[in-house]
Order: C-alpha cells, then structure tokens, then sequence
C-alpha cells in the first residue's frame, strides 16, 4: 500500500503567476521571462522578473510583468 501527501507550507492568494516552464535563471539565479515583441529581430525580448514562491508547476512573480502580460514557454 502506497500514499502521497502534500505538505503546504506557505500559500499567496490572488497573486500574479507564471507557468515554472517560462522562467529561466541565469549563472547566478537571476530570474527572467522570454515575452513576444515583433520589434526585436528573434521576435521575442528578455525581461528580468523577481520570483516568489513555486509549487513546482506555477511560479509567483514579484515585479517585472503585469497582469495580461504573454509569456513564451522554454523548451
């Protein structure tokens, strides 16, 4: 007989978050977001985000996007 249990240890409501696959970190764990922009040549722009907590699917974001903002999933 087997079981799993989920522990929650800290929960936000009713705060901006993005799927964990969009979010990228740098070599010192800058947090960052790919967001579509035809004026750029790859037609995508980097933007620097401040990350909260992450249940592992979905990822809080502090500052650096609004509400209705697109994001672009990593691969």
């Amino acid at each position: 007989m087997t079981a799993n249990a989920e522990i929650l240890l800290e929960e936000h409501k009713g705060v901006l978050t993005v799927p964990e696959q969009a979010v990228m970190y740098d070599k010192d764990k800058n947090a960052s977001v790919e967001v579509p922009d035809q004026k750029e040549k790859k037609g995508r722009r980097k933007v620097a985000i401040k990350t909260g907590i992450s249940n592992g699917t979905r990822t809080e974001v502090l500052s650096g996007l609004n509400q209705g903002d697109t994001v672009i999933l990593q691969q």
